[in-house]
């Protein structure tokens, strides 16, 4: 389900622009040319990561000491941090225990000798979170690591931590299936939350990808493609509901951020009607270049709904586009996963609209440069 506003006549080359848009999008070999590090191929192989990460979970022998825990806090940055945002958001308020992230080089307080660290690095590598972790080792808390290799997998054997290595050669936020779904099959073995068809969910969602998302399916039919011809040439600004859709949010803006190399901006509702909603006013061009995506779906609560739609009807009167993006069906977890999916192939397909390769995230590889010159 989508919907947006008329687009304002202040974008006139949007209108001409459009009919070179759909072509591109379903040109097969043009996407091919734009991708060649394979980001579409990752998006497809989302399914597949979920069956692998969550039977390695399930999998995973832990010390005795994990059983009895009071809470996990995973240390990670980025892609690798992602999935617990999203596992928060599947268990849907179900969760035996807290789980919490720490984005950050030193640790969070309330730390204690119950508390799992689970230590999430794709490269092995990022600085933050080894850094908090030899901090969270120093201080004996039970830690267990999530990686591919580098700097993470040696420290895991040089100090005997139960570690999963998932396949490496990826972008980090092209292993989001993995890393995810390994802490999935972690909190179920632990029983921290209920049963979850995730095989038979994955098959649905490889089901949804074949059929509506993929880039065979043409921009007619492909509502990834729809919405990416939507937001081309306008900052997207999202919104989702606090009932778990925190992190399916986060990761749409991300995910157009690295892939799409746009600016995007998201807040989250019911708090954004006691502040965002109020700065709608100025800068008024540049509000009539910007497309406010609100994320809805029927478990958030409905006057949580009732605050986005009062919200998209003051948006829509400034000028911005406003599109409503939701999914049908019974079960919530499916839904997510198919809405994480949209918002990868969105990211992509918005990617070669901009005539970009979606992979490389050369500002990022800037910084980590930088930082290792000591200037």
């Amino acid at each position: 389900m989508w919907k947006l506003s008329p687009r304002p006549a202040s974008i006139s080359w949007f209108r001409s622009w459009g009919t070179e848009m759909g072509t591109l999008l379903d040109d097969l070999r043009g996407m091919k040319r734009m991708d060649p590090d394979g980001m579409l191929t990752h998006c497809l192989e989302l399914p597949d990561q979920i069956r692998a990460g969550w039977q390695w979970g399930l999998d995973w022998r832990l010390p005795a000491r994990w059983r009895n825990l009071d809470g996990i806090c995973l240390l990670g940055m980025g892609g690798s941090a992602i999935g617990a945002d999203l596992a928060n958001g599947f268990a849907g308020g179900k969760l035996a225990r807290p789980l919490r992230v720490n984005r950050d080089y030193r640790l969070p307080g309330g730390l204690h000798r119950r508390t799992g660290i689970l230590i999430s690095s794709y490269s092995g590598n990022t600085e933050e979170t080894l850094s908090a972790a030899e901090a969270a080792l120093r201080r004996g808390l039970p830690a267990a690591a999530i990686t591919s290799g580098g700097k993470l997998a040696a420290l895991a054997r040089r100090r005997r931590l139960p570690l999963v290595l998932i396949p490496s050669g990826l972008p980090p936020r092209g292993a989001v299936g993995y890393g995810t779904f390994v802490l999935m099959g972690l909190l179920r073995r632990l029983k921290w939350i209920p049963a979850i068809p995730v095989p038979s969910a994955a098959a649905g969602l490889e089901r949804t990808i074949a059929r509506s998302l993929a880039p065979a399916v043409p921009l007619r039919r492909n509502p990834a493609k729809q919405l990416a011809r939507r937001l081309a040439g306008r900052i997207p600004i999202l919104y989702g509901g606090a009932d778990g859709w925190e992190g399916v949010t986060f990761r749409w803006r991300t995910q157009l951020e690295e892939n799409a190399k746009t600016v995007c901006f998201h807040h989250i509702f019911p708090e954004a009607t006691h502040n965002e909603i109020s700065g709608w006013v100025h800068p008024a061009p540049g509000i009539r270049r910007t497309a406010a995506v609100f994320l809805t779906d029927p478990s958030v609560h409905p006057r949580t709904l009732k605050r986005m739609r009062f919200a998209a009807r003051i948006i829509r009167r400034e000028g911005a586009g406003c599109l409503e993006v939701g999914m049908k069906g019974p079960d919530r977890f499916d839904r997510m996963l198919r809405m994480i999916a949209l918002g990868d192939f969105l990211s992509v397909y918005l990617a070669f609209l901009y005539r970009e390769n979606p992979t490389p995230v050369v500002r990022v590889e800037a910084l980590k440069k930088y930082l290792r010159s000591g200037r």
